[in-house]
């Protein structure tokens, strides 16, 4: 294969990966939306004892414009997944927090995902898929390379 079959490929194989339906796993959330509840818990997690999450703080990890996570937030407040609280050392900011209903909805996807994983990982066999992660995260490792190269 030449480079131009073998970029071809690359693109059609990740942007199938994009396309990808997850409307089985997560039938209460978007992806996007599953994203956020994550982020959210692995914040809150990591960082035990505090209130929650600022939206900009939210907006950096998930890589993402402030006004984006804003509308998102809404949407899952209204849901019931997310709840705000005032932050009373500065009440111009708001943290972002899972409520129980926000769990649960990211522990039951989360479950969903396992088992879907497991069942790839069936049809795929663990030295294989082993062997593709290796790979995978290598692709990945060299492409940042070379696009923070100065030649690019």
């Amino acid at each position: 294969m030449d480079t131009n079959e073998i970029q071809e490929q690359i693109l059609k194989t990740a942007n199938r990966f994009a396309k990808m339906k997850f409307g089985n796993i997560f039938p209460k959330v978007s992806k996007r939306e599953f994203e956020m509840l994550a982020a959210v818990q692995e914040y809150m997690d990591k960082n035990a004892g505090k209130q929650g999450i600022h939206v900009s703080g939210l907006a950096m990890r998930l890589k993402v414009s402030s006004p984006a996570v804003s509308r998102m937030v809404g949407m899952l407040e209204e849901k019931g997944y997310i709840g705000r609280d005032i932050d009373k050392e500065d009440r111009r900011n708001t943290y972002i927090y899972l409520t129980d209903k926000g769990r649960a909805v990211k522990v039951s996807a989360e479950e969903a995902m396992r088992r879907l994983t497991e069942r790839v990982m069936l049809r795929m066999g663990d030295r294989d898929m082993q062997e593709l992660i290796m790979l995978w995260n290598r692709l990945a490792d060299i492409m940042e390379e070379e696009l923070t190269a100065e030649d690019v």
